[in-house]
């Protein structure tokens, strides 16, 4: 049996109303088209108070399986990310102290969506590396021939215009 469509798991358990106050954003490997079976499903939130975020998530989706609250110091900014499972999808929901335009996941998501959208033939590439046990930034980064660290050098091609983006994949 394969999962629900993570859209409609979303929109069942009313993940985005339920997380309006904290400007979520749907990100990850679902929506861009590239997950595998192990993929989850990522929405990455905003919240001058972490604390708060916590809460409200405790109080809306603690009931669910495998409910954790994780307290993660080793990015470029504290976040609080909440993890739980329901209708057959891990969901991850991932907040920081900063716009969530502003947050290297979403900002990730965005240049992998202009990226697959300019090339498609990138999905399958993707979609096998991931289906190898690679992250999705590693993924793109080995396939674009990108230097140094993948997360920032990803982040990099956020001022690439589009032509730029072309010239960059056809070298590939």
């Amino acid at each position: 049996m394969s999962k629900p469509c993570y859209r409609n798991v979303i929109d069942q358990l009313g993940l985005l109303d339920h997380l309006a106050e904290f400007d979520p954003v749907v990100i990850g490997t679902p929506p861009l088209g590239i997950a595998t079976e192990n993929s989850d499903i990522d929405i990455a939130c905003s919240s001058p108070n972490l604390k708060a975020f916590a809460a409200l998530a405790t109080k809306r989706f603690g009931q669910f399986n495998s409910f954790e609250i994780l307290d993660i110091k080793n990015l470029n900014e504290p976040a609080i990310v909440v993890k739980f499972n329901a209708l057959d999808w891990e969901i991850e929901l991932f907040c920081q102290n900063l716009p969530t335009a502003k947050q290297w996941g979403v900002r990730h998501f965005y240049i992998e969506q202009r990226l697959l959208a300019l090339d498609t033939k990138l999905v399958d590439k993707v979609k096998l590396l991931k289906q190898n046990g690679m992250k999705t930034e590693p993924a793109f980064a080995q396939l674009l021939a990108l230097q140094g660290d993948p997360y920032e050098a990803m982040l990099k091609l956020e001022t690439y215009s589009d032509i730029e983006l072309i010239h960059l994949i056809s070298k590939r």
